[in-house]
């Protein structure tokens, strides 16, 4: 009975810390393998001693780079292409990868037509996407506080529409993107500052994995 809630205890506890390892932004394929690995090292070590933890170790590695790992995978090739993008702030959530363009890169002051010389960063942008066909985006355009609310939420709507339109002229397939607008309501920085709300004027790209490739991933985690 005793051995029985120790190992129930070991369970739990190190799922926790395999849960936490997981998420890490760090790459996707090798903090499931590793969240696995720590996983089973800590069942094993309980239901068999030594011996247990290794034989664990190797079937929890095996069952954390099935699960999510092909999105992972995917996602860590895509944010190393990404960070080659002039101008683009890449960052990684999880499996989630979230891409911001500074709007006085793009546009003008209280414009929504892009500049000139943003559209080399973006075609290269969107050559990236190009080439990463499995990733459904959000497009979403963000302004500061100053100003009325309504020309901003206008404004906000409209730049992550042009940002649209010009991925889709440079092949990028329309049903992949949404656009939305959200004026000053979710700020990255204070409004109080200059240098805040330059951080907050900007176009932000959530992409993540489309259902096409969370089916493969579900497919090669049941291997």
């Amino acid at each position: 009975m005793i051995r029985k809630l120790k190992l129930a205890s070991a369970i739990c506890i190190v799922a926790f810390v395999a849960a936490a390892c997981a998420t890490k932004t760090q790459t996707g394929a090798l903090a499931g393998a590793g969240a696995g690995g720590l996983l089973g090292a800590g069942i094993g070590a309980i239901a068999g001693g030594g011996k247990g933890a290794a034989i664990g170790a190797a079937v929890g590695a095996g069952v954390g780079a099935g699960s999510g790992a092909l999105i992972g995978n995917y996602m860590d090739k895509q944010e190393k292409r990404l960070k080659e993008v002039k101008s683009a702030k890449v960052e990684r959530q999880g499996d989630k990868l979230v891409v911001k363009f500074n709007s006085a890169i793009l546009f003008d002051t209280g414009k929504s037509e892009l500049k000139g010389a943003s559209r080399a960063d973006l075609a290269e942008f969107a050559q990236v996407l190009r080439e990463y066909k499995d990733t459904d985006l959000v497009i979403e355009g963000h302004t500061d506080n100053k100003g009325k609310k309504g020309f901003n939420q206008k404004l906000s709507e409209s730049r992550a529409e042009a940002v649209i339109g010009f991925l889709r002229g440079e092949g990028v397939a329309r049903p992949r993107m949404t656009g939305r607008g959200y004026a000053d309501d979710m700020p990255v920085a204070s409004n109080s500052s200059e240098d805040g709300r330059r951080q907050n004027r900007r176009v932000q790209i959530q992409i993540a994995a489309n259902e096409n490739l969370q089916k493969q991933d579900a497919q090669a985690a049941k291997k």
